[in-house]
């Protein structure tokens, strides 16, 4: 927990220098976005007011030039009110600036306009009249001085000459001309006196001082990052070599711990068969008891002179009797491999109650009663299963008394099996319930168990994927129910 502990804050660390790291990166983006905005508002303008100067010296025949810079300066300035961020009073200010110049554009261009139609008019008017009035060449020169320097003394030489022209139309027009083309000029002078860009240069040299700072923070960040990282690699290789090396002492220990369970389950066998033991040594002598009838009945027939096929044959018998009864018990107390195979229910308890039966006291009553199908199997370990069976027969016989009865049950259930042995003895202590399956915890008077017969029992069961329950009145018996899956086993 400590481990998982340490590398949730060792992640959660990362993530927030991370998230600072982005903060300061998007934030330097930002100021670099409104910095280029800066300049291209500095060279829009500067574009600008170049296309107005050549708009009134006539080197520009339309205002597509000038349209198209007032656009770009206005875009520039939708960047930089969406990146002012502290410097939002100077963006301000600009905005101010560029709207006082499109206004003063608009008179410049409308002025521009009329001048230029009545301009266009009096070029066209003076070549028609320059045959039949001489005149007109003196007012054609004065007018070009004016158009050059539009002061009051070249305007009142304008209207001297324009005065000996006879000619409504052209006089309205240079009229005109002379009215309008002073305040073009000062519409002219104005734009070009227009601060926006002086104004945009100063800020872009406040700008760049805390650019400047926003990239410095973010190679800040970036550097803390990367130690970060770096370190944080560190610690997970360690911890991951740590975590290997408790691994392999957590493979041994289960190792070991499998070893003493098989060890333990051997020795409980081997308990079960010392239990076993006067049982198994009333069925031996009863075998050796016919054999030796058999024998005796065999030499008589051989000193009579018969032959003594049928005693032979009984001998026969019984040595495979014998035979069989060592098999079943050598592969009981055989320490177990763990090997998985398709066993019958019915016969597994079948056998254990071979074994168990003879032990018994005599007026203790043993029942089987089997529901299952004849061709049931399922997947499971043979000699577990049977160590199971004789546990909790023993374990029944040690609490009926008198002429009690014990009743195993064997039926099909939903997902398996359900095995059940019933005993009508003293039953089992409700205090002795909770720890009843508990190592050495027996509820047995003493000298009866070790208190490891239901420990392993219970183990057996879990290895095959079962559960087991126990129900209990005092006075009135016990019942333990297994529940055991049909499904296979992993092998």
């Amino acid at each position: 927990m400590r481990f998982i502990g340490l590398i949730l804050l060792a992640l959660a660390g990362l993530a927030g220098l991370t998230t600072l790291y982005r903060y300061a990166d998007l934030e330097a983006a930002a100021a670099a976005r409104f910095a280029s905005a800066l300049t291209a508002l500095r060279l829009h303008d500067a574009e600008l007011n170049r296309d107005l100067l050549r708009l009134r010296h006539g080197d520009l025949p339309h205002y597509d030039s000038v349209n198209a810079a007032i656009r770009a300066i206005a875009a520039d300035l939708a960047v930089l009110t969406a990146h002012a961020g502290a410097l939002a009073p100077q963006v301000a200010a600009l905005q101010r600036l560029a709207a006082h110049k499109r206004e003063r554009l608009e008179d410049f261009k409308a002025a521009h306009a009329l001048v230029r139609n009545s301009l266009a008019y009096t070029l066209h008017r003076q070549e028609a009249l320059a045959r039949r009035q001489p005149q007109i060449a003196a007012l054609s020169a004065a007018l070009l001085q004016f158009l050059r320097y539009p002061d009051p003394a070249r305007r009142n030489r304008v209207r001297a000459a324009l005065a000996r022209v006879p000619d409504p139309s052209l006089a309205r027009h240079v009229e005109l001309i002379l009215d309008r083309l002073p305040r073009l000029e000062a519409t002219l002078s104005d734009l070009l006196a227009n601060p926006l860009g002086p104004t945009a240069a100063r800020l872009a040299a406040i700008h760049q001082d805390a650019l400047a700072r926003l990239q410095k923070r973010a190679e800040a960040f970036r550097l803390g990052l990367f130690l970060a990282a770096a370190g944080f690699l560190t610690y997970l290789l360690y911890a991951l070599a740590r975590l290997a090396r408790a691994n392999r002492r957590l493979r041994e220990e289960m190792r070991q711990r499998l070893a003493a369970e098989r060890q333990l389950l051997q020795a409980q066998k081997m308990e079960a068969l010392g239990a076993l033991a006067s049982g198994i040594a009333h069925d031996f002598n009863n075998l050796l008891s016919g054999i030796r009838g058999y024998t005796v009945l065999a030499r008589e027939q051989l000193q009579a002179g018969q032959t003594p096929d049928t005693a032979l044959g009984r001998i026969d018998t019984i040595v495979g009797r014998g035979q069989e009864l060592i098999g079943r018990l050598l592969q009981f107390a055989r320490p177990g491999s763990g090997k998985v195979d398709v066993l019958a229910p019915a016969a597994v308890v079948e056998e254990a109650l071979s074994f168990v039966r003879p032990s018994l006291p005599s007026a203790v009553h043993l029942d089987f009663v089997n529901h299952l199908p004849p061709d049931f199997t399922l997947a499971g370990r043979p000699g577990e299963l049977q160590q199971v069976v004789i546990n909790l027969v023993r374990n029944a016989a040690d609490a009926v008394a008198g002429d009690g009865h014990i009743t195993v049950t064997l039926e099909p259930a939903a997902d398996g099996i359900r095995l059940q042995v019933r005993d009508d003895g003293r039953g089992i202590d409700p205090a002795h319930l909770p720890t009843l399956f508990d190592p050495f915890a027996s509820g047995k008077p003493a000298g009866l168990g070790t208190g490891l017969g239901l420990a392993i029992v219970q183990r057996i069961v879990a290895g095959h994927g079962g559960r087991i329950e126990v129900s209990s009145q005092p006075g009135r018996g016990t019942t333990f129910t297994l529940h055991l899956p049909a499904q296979p086993l992993q092998r």
